[in-house]
């Protein structure tokens, strides 16, 4: 018999926004200062899912509901990857892919499913094909018959690298995705992989890939920020931008397509002509881990001591009735 836990968030429905373009979130006002936060994605009623090494957070701008292994049907507290699309969560952990549809949670591994691997790194959804790069190569869920085919892994096509970190898709529906060891690039079964050795490639740790509305692709590395264009590849880093360190942890593009970057020791930000120092440091000598955006374009900042939240037009989120926003967790 599957247990279930009903959980409600009442407060009335209004969308609200705060004067204050920064927010912080400590220990005494929030669960996420001492927990290392790696996705967080919203859903179609304002709730923001964040997913992190200690189990799975929602927050929709007043209450916090904390779901791990224990409470829910969570595979792993581990959470790597979170997309949502419709009333559909995909999330995934080190432990295997949970399907949240319709309240109904499914969670598939190598042991039940085609799966390649059981760490599932990241998640995109591209035209309604819902694309999934694990550590042991890069599947498709195929809805209609809820199993999953294996499209690109060292077994199938003989790769070098099949345990991939990074993925995105452009627009001519082209798969990119980074390893420890350069960046591929997939489309109906045709592959290709760029290195330092035969591109413009700063390193070939590839840890992020964004691409804008311009079809751009931005690729974060070890060693500065590479974007792709129509006319080319182009480098920037400490020499030619206001980076102060060539070490990307982050990238992210926001409502406006700005690009924002993220290293260490600060967040820049380029609206397509100029770059732009953000001033969103709480202390001095603060250590920036990762920056992340939800759907209200606000950018949460994380450093090793607390989350920074930064929007310029004032943080924003937004409250929904009981009905909307409430969900049930099967354990």
């Amino acid at each position: 018999m599957k247990n279930t836990l009903l959980i409600l968030f009442i407060i009335p429905t209004y969308l609200f926004s705060q004067t204050n373009i920064k927010k912080v979130f400590l220990e005494k006002d929030s669960p996420l200062s001492e927990k290392s936060i790696t996705v967080i994605s919203t859903d179609s009623t304002g709730l923001n899912w964040i997913g992190t090494l200690e189990g799975l957070i929602c927050y929709n701008g007043q209450r916090w509901v904390n779901l791990n292994t224990e409470n829910s049907k969570l595979p792993s507290n581990k959470i790597l990857c979170i997309e949502i699309h419709g009333n559909t969560k995909y999330i995934g952990t080190s432990e295997g892919l949970l399907i949240i549809k319709n309240n109904d949670w499914e969670v598939f591994t190598t042991t039940n499913c085609n799966l390649p691997s059981n760490k599932i790194r990241k998640i995109k959804i591209n035209k309604g094909v819902v694309w999934i790069a694990t550590s042991a190569g890069l599947a498709k869920y195929k809805s209609d018959k809820n199993d999953f085919e294996v499209c690109l892994s060292k077994i199938k096509n003989t790769i070098f690298d099949d345990d991939f970190i990074s993925l995105n898709i452009d627009n001519n529906e082209i798969v990119w995705l980074g390893t420890n060891n350069g960046l591929y690039s997939f489309k109906e079964s045709i592959w290709r992989v760029f290195t330092t050795k035969n591109s413009q490639l700063p390193n070939n740790k590839i840890w992020n890939i964004v691409v804008d509305g311009n079809d751009n692709k931005w690729i974060a590395t070890k060693n500065g920020l590479t974007v792709i264009t129509n006319e080319g590849w182009q480098l920037f880093d400490k020499k030619n931008s206001p980076l102060r360190s060539n070490r990307i942890n982050s990238i992210i593009c926001d409502d406006y397509d700005r690009i924002w970057v993220s290293t260490e020791k600060g967040v820049i930000s380029y609206d397509g002509d100029k770059w732009e120092r953000k001033k969103t440091k709480i202390w001095k000598k603060e250590v920036i881990t990762n920056l992340f955006i939800d759907a209200f374009d606000n950018k949460w900042i994380c450093t090793l001591n607390d989350i920074v939240l930064f929007n310029a037009e004032g943080i924003e989120f937004k409250n929904n009735i009981t009905t909307e926003n409430s969900f049930t967790v099967s354990r």
